[in-house]
């Protein structure tokens, strides 16, 4: 095959069996899956049930030509955007212009040579792969661009509440101090100072430990802003960095009953990699918490499978991870809200909303990769993070 674009769909709308046969004879060479249509009602219902990624019209047709064809097409927005070449014998430059005003992108003369049309149908494919590719990484920046916003303005919300926070920090530790004086301590061997001063210092501590609950979350509204991040590029070895990861969690996390699982697919076990290990761990470790607070039952535990493989090759080569669990699962209506910061379905277990937003700007901004996420009630949840091999500059 010599073209770019292997079991592109592509629907043929001619009512010459001749030209029928001529056409999927030269396409099938090609590698095209191929649909065929005799007449413009039929293809309005080929298209109901699949949608082409290019479609082949002819303009003279018995019922509805090729022209009132075009148009129907055109007024359903779901197919709006599928390019339309028209194969006529009409070479009249009012049918040429007509047809590109209903929205077609070319047209080619019958009797067809079998290179004019590959040549063309080829060109139009790539045109059209090019516009959806431009339109998902104008998606992309525009998401990255809002969850960078939001980074910046949580960041500086979280500096502002650090004064206040630590001056209620200070007053705590007076009041701590003062409730071991001698004058209290003479006070408190009273009855009723004795109350007043436990009430008191119930207070102070309360006070205390909500001051450093209220610091960790601020700490947790920084890392959002990925600019705080000061992880240098190093050239390390993938497996690697994630062993470590996974070793320290397995450490620090014995109550939570996980097994982690590696499966390392890489062509190269140890995975070469030029990146940014430290924002990598973060990632890992914050969707291992994840699992820990979410996936399953507390203190039951269950299995944590991270899967390392290489996709693609050469410079456009990305390491692909992908953390996975059998747990509990995320409700559909949940799931695209999942990298929104401040959303979760977590805050009696402690969670903050903030997690998966560190995680997405983390990789798609500081690593310049993408993630995804997959979920099924009651059957686990996978997380799929892509980054280059080697992080660009």
């Amino acid at each position: 095959m010599s073209h770019a674009h292997p079991d592109s769909r592509i629907l043929i709308v001619e009512d010459a069996p001749a030209n029928i046969q001529a056409l999927t004879a030269v396409l099938r060479e090609d590698g095209y899956l191929l649909h065929v249509a005799t007449n413009g009602r039929q293809a309005l219902e080929v298209l109901g049930k699949v949608r082409p990624d290019l479609i082949l019209l002819d303009v003279m047709m018995p019922e509805m030509d090729g022209f009132e064809t075009c148009e129907r097409i055109k007024a359903v927005p779901a197919w709006r955007d599928i390019p339309i070449i028209f194969l006529t014998a009409k070479t009249d430059t009012g049918d040429i212009v007509r047809g590109f005003e209903l929205g077609a992108v070319d047209y080619v003369a019958k009797p067809f040579h079998a290179h004019e049309l590959l040549a063309r149908v080829r060109t139009h494919l790539t045109i059209d792969r090019l516009r959806k590719d431009n339109e998902r990484l104008v998606r992309v920046e525009s998401e990255v661009a809002r969850h960078r916003s939001v980074a910046q303005m949580v960041a500086g919300v979280a500096h502002e509440i650090n004064t206040p926070l630590g001056i209620v920090n200070t007053a705590a530790s007076l009041v701590a101090r003062a409730l071991s004086s001698p004058a209290l301590v003479a006070l408190g061997e009273t009855p009723d100072g004795q109350e007043a001063l436990d009430d008191l210092t119930d207070a102070s501590a309360l006070i205390a430990r909500n001051v450093t609950r209220a610091h960790k979350l601020v700490q947790d509204f920084k890392k959002v802003s990925v600019d705080q991040i000061t992880d240098s590029k190093e050239q390390v070895n993938l497996a690697d960095v994630v062993d470590e990861m996974a070793h320290l969690f397995r450490v620090t996390s014995r109550t939570s009953r996980l097994d982690v699982v590696i499966a390392n697919t890489l062509p190269d076990a140890r995975g070469e990699w030029l990146g940014y290990p430290g924002s990598l761990t973060q990632v890992l470790q914050n969707l291992l918490s994840n699992v820990q607070r979410y996936a399953y039952a507390e203190g039951v535990g269950g299995t944590v499978e991270i899967t390392l493989a290489l996709e693609g090759t050469g410079a456009s080569a990305n390491y692909r991870l992908a953390v996975r669990d059998f747990g509990r699962g995320i409700a559909p209506e949940h799931l695209p809200r999942v990298f929104e910061p401040f959303f979760t379905t977590g805050r009696g277990k402690g969670g903050s909303g903030l997690g998966m937003a560190i995680v997405y700007n983390l990789v798609t901004v500081h690593l310049q990769g993408s993630i995804a996420i997959e979920s099924t009630v009651g059957e686990g949840t996978t997380v799929t993070v892509l980054v280059p091999v080697i992080a660009p500059e």
